[in-house]
């Protein structure tokens, strides 16, 4: 047995090997503090520079600049918040979905030197888990919620006002987290964590529902933990982060597998928490997250792939 493609601890399924791939390499190293309580997730860039991601157990929020490789504190977010996902808005303010805090889930609103301005959903029953603007500015969210026996996680659009929530999804997955919406906003990519499934989802004309007897599973995962976040580029090819299995599958845009990049230290059992990627504005380099509980080390890595970045409503 070719112990390359198939090791003892992130085997790659037999219906996966043959897809173009990629290993990724090093780039910086993220500060890490407490063994098992680092875990990176939210990748964003807020220019063509500059990088944000989260240590969701730590309410931190570290800013990389891509030219220069400096790794800094941009924020530490109030009431022990678990910061997962984050985008930008036009205007610069930086909305992180926060799947806790004490004050439980909501998203947390930051100016775009990190100050805070505002808190949305507060009070919510959902664990929001990530998001993604469409071009009139409302954004849909997933909910890290539910169980086997109780499928109440879905889909939801927070309308422009920022107040009035549209639900796409009511109920039926495991855990929904990853969101990308495709380059034409017609098509809208969602995992279900815990459901080990990929949906593609054809909207209607209004943009947030769902267009009747048309909507796919387009994919079923296999190993271990699941499809996390999503990312599209310009293309509508979509890169799907395998937490748990140090890598990332990559879809085309009618959601069959085209290839995968793979975190270097996967063949020695590490960094098996790949959870975000992000391609650099105006550019087709990808940059990927990983994390190892056992020895809380953070890094991010690049890797070139297929096209540009999708700039949607923050470059529009």
């Amino acid at each position: 047995m070719n112990n390359k493609v198939q090791n003892k601890y992130f085997p790659i399924p037999e219906n996966e090997r043959h897809l173009d791939t990629v290993t990724a390499t090093e780039f910086v190293v993220i500060p890490s503090e407490i063994t098992g309580m680092n875990f990176l997730e939210g990748l964003c860039f807020r220019d063509a520079d500059n990088l944000l991601v989260c240590n969701t157990f730590q309410s931190k929020i570290y800013s990389v600049n891509v030219q220069t490789k400096a790794v800094n504190l941009f924020t530490i977010l109030p009431g022990h918040a678990f910061p997962t996902g984050i985008c930008v808005h036009q205007n610069g303010n930086i909305f992180v979905a926060c799947s806790g805090s004490d004050d439980g889930s909501m998203i947390i609103v930051l100016s775009n030197q990190g100050q805070l301005l505002k808190k949305l959903l507060v009070g919510t029953t959902r664990s929001i888990d990530d998001l993604v603007f469409d071009r009139k500015g409302g954004f849909f969210f997933t909910d890290l919620a539910g169980t086997h026996n109780r499928r109440t996680a879905g889909v939801f659009y927070m309308a422009p006002d920022l107040i009035t929530v549209h639900s796409v999804v009511a109920t039926g997955m495991v855990a929904s987290n990853g969101i990308a919406l495709s380059p034409d906003e017609k098509v809208l990519w969602v995992t279900d964590f815990g459901g080990a499934k990929l949906y593609r989802f054809n909207l209607a004309d209004d943009g947030y529902h769902i267009q009747p007897y048309n909507s796919l599973t387009p994919y079923t995962f296999t190993g271990t933990d699941g499809p996390d976040s999503a990312t599209i580029d310009e293309d509508g090819n979509l890169y799907v982060a395998m937490c748990g299995q140090a890598r990332y599958l990559i879809f085309n845009p009618n959601g069959f597998p085209i290839g995968q990049v793979l975190i270097p230290e996967r063949e020695q059992g590490k960094m098996a928490k790949s959870t975000h990627m992000a391609i650099r504005p105006f550019t087709n380099s990808g940059f990927f997250c990983a994390s190892d509980p056992n020895t809380g080390e953070c890094k991010i890595y690049q890797a070139d792939v297929y096209s540009n970045a999708n700039l949607g409503y923050q470059f529009t």
